[in-house]
């Protein structure tokens, strides 16, 4: 008689094989975590993965510095466009997204194609239309951007397709229209930078943004960046949000949550596009 192994045995066998499938092939090419980040960011970042979170947000005002930047090149650039404004307010965010969370479609390229499907991921404009935050008080999920495409320059604001591309570019700028239920309509210029497997997207906006009739943010007031850096353990999405906001104080809270929710939903649009 044929020895009969328990179906339980043999899933057990199998997970490991499942879960080093999850690891694209070029991983150990990758710096890790604890190589690009401090001890007290990767801390911060463990605490709130134990309480079931996938990163943490940072609120600061004009006297704060960012602090949780990863050791990568182009982080200088971010920081310089960061502080180029005269903010009054900043949120800077942290996530981590393990391999496993992430579709084999993606995890099975080469590292080129990996870094190229990646890095188009942030040229998908139209994608950003209608994704969603929660509203703490409105105790309820809220959309951020109820229109959002690519133009072809911020004086004809032609809508054109998402521009993506079959080579990734060192820099590059192109313009978008976005509708925020928050801020109104807007015209943003958005830079790429990569720098091997590292991609920055900055957008900043072209005209002010009002909040119940009043202009809160001017022109060029608001820097967004996203910083996307993968790592052995998965990839790590890093957000700076600076603003020079209209200094009242009945304004602060109001944008508070404003700037941290936007954070949140870009990295929730990430991950969703990942998924």
């Amino acid at each position: 008689m044929k020895r009969i192994i328990p179906i339980l045995y043999v899933a057990l066998l199998l997970v490991p094989l499942a879960a080093a499938a999850e690891q694209p092939d070029f991983s150990d090419t990758l710096a890790s975590m604890e190589a690009l980040f401090t001890s007290d960011t990767l801390s911060q970042l463990d605490e709130n993965r134990n309480e079931g979170k996938a990163g943490f947000n940072r609120f600061f005002t004009s006297d704060g510095r960012a602090t949780h930047l990863p050791g990568v090149d182009i982080a200088g650039d971010l920081i310089q466009s960061a502080y180029s404004i005269d903010y009054a307010v900043g949120v800077e965010s942290l996530y981590l997204i393990p391999w496993q969370d992430i579709s084999p479609r993606l995890t099975k390229l080469s590292q080129e194609e990996f870094r190229l499907e990646i890095y188009n991921i942030l040229r998908k404009i139209s994608s950003l239309e209608g994704i969603e935050y929660y509203s703490a008080s409105r105790e309820r999920m809220r959309t951020l951007f109820a229109e959002s495409w690519a133009i072809n320059n911020p004086d004809d604001q032609k809508k054109i397709d998402d521009p993506l591309v079959s080579s990734i570019p060192e820099e590059e700028t192109i313009y978008i229209h976005q509708k925020d239920l928050t801020f109104g309509k807007n015209i943003s210029e958005v830079h790429y930078q990569s720098s091997g497997d590292y991609f920055r997207m900055n957008i900043v906006n072209l005209t002010s943004m009002t909040y119940m009739f009043f202009p809160v943010v001017g022109k060029e007031n608001m820097s967004m960046q996203l910083l996307i850096v993968p790592v052995q353990e998965g990839i790590a999405f890093y957000g700076l949000n600076t603003v020079d906001v209209m200094k009242l104080k009945i304004f602060y809270d109001k944008m508070r949550d404003s700037f941290t929710n936007r954070m949140v939903a870009l990295y929730n649009w990430f991950l969703t596009e990942l998924q």
